[in-house]
């Protein structure tokens, strides 16, 4: 855009782009009767179903609102990996499509705000208000993902350990004479953290059709790509055969808190090994400001 463009002209144009954010934000916030084909295909759809079809999450927020509209009518692409993550990180659909889009609205409005304060005091915008809104509005598209995708390693740590915590507590459940699925459900009774929580919904939903969870938790394992869930299952479904629960139970935590230990321990080591080239650069640097002297005179005298 020519920097001799007409102030008049940058206001209309900025005023139409504000109006119509706020017109899709409040067509956004407007409460819809659902559809019925859409409500039948919700009913008829299975937990646990492929991508596209899965749960935009409740919420009685104009953000949530927002978030699900974009998942349902606009279409904005999950991938089944930022999917799993938003699971093991306890969040919606809703909220992080509502995330992105505030973010990315705002990164697009800065910039436009700052020249038309430019504008009111006498300086005329050129080019770069363009540039930037792009830019920061692509920026503040693209930040939750890669907040979501920073935390995973530690969002997965947080739920191996809170598998392994359940281990003992079912081990304890089935020292007092418990069985297999009463031990689970009265060990995940005792946290609500996710993990917890999300194990306890499908023993519930498996006792309520009165039937073994060993399919739902297998599900839950994959879902959110935890395999420490199937390995409690294998060692759960021991109790079908007599085998003695409780020592299969302690022995497959403690390989299962051995593969933690060795995970961590190369993960400090690659931590280690990433700071030593931090630490070698300054000794280059050093080395070559002690030979190039003797250097340039070598050179100078051949």
């Amino acid at each position: 855009m020519p920097a001799s463009i007409d102030p008049l002209a940058w206001a209309v144009l900025s005023g139409m782009a504000l109006a119509t954010g706020i017109t899709l934000v409040a067509v956004a916030s407007a409460r819809r009767t659902p559809q019925l084909a859409d409500a039948l295909r919700a009913l008829d759809a299975a937990p646990g179903t492929s991508a596209g079809t899965h749960d935009p999450g409740e919420g009685i927020g104009w953000d949530s609102r927002l978030g699900r509209w974009a998942y349902t009518r606009a279409h904005l692409p999950v991938s089944e990996a930022t999917w799993r993550r938003l699971q093991l990180s306890d969040r919606t659909i809703g909220d992080f499509l509502a995330e992105k889009l505030i973010l990315a609205a705002g990164g697009i409005a800065a910039p436009q705000l700052a020249a038309a304060a430019g504008i009111v005091l006498g300086v005329r915008p050129g080019t770069i208000p363009i540039g930037a809104s792009l830019a920061l509005g692509a920026l503040g598209y693209v930040w939750p993902t890669l907040r979501l995708r920073r935390g995973e390693r530690a969002t997965h740590d947080d739920a191996r350990l809170a598998i392994l915590t359940l281990f003992d507590l079912i081990t304890l459940e089935r020292l007092a004479n418990q069985s297999a699925i009463s031990s689970l459900h009265a060990a995940a009774e005792l946290s609500d953290t996710l993990v917890f929580r999300r194990i306890r919904l499908a023993a519930d939903r498996a006792r309520l059709e009165q039937r073994a969870p060993w399919a739902d938790l297998d599900a839950l394992s994959g879902e959110l790509d935890l395999p420490e869930i199937s390995d409690l299952v294998d060692v759960l479904q021991l109790d079908e055969q007599g085998a003695a629960l409780a020592g299969s139970l302690r022995a497959r935590v403690r390989e299962l808190r051995d593969a933690q230990l060795l995970r961590e321990k190369l993960r400090a080591q690659r931590d280690s090994e990433a700071m030593t080239i931090w630490m070698v650069i300054p000794s280059l640097v050093l080395g070559a400001l002690l030979i190039a002297p003797p250097l340039l005179r070598l050179l100078g005298s051949g």
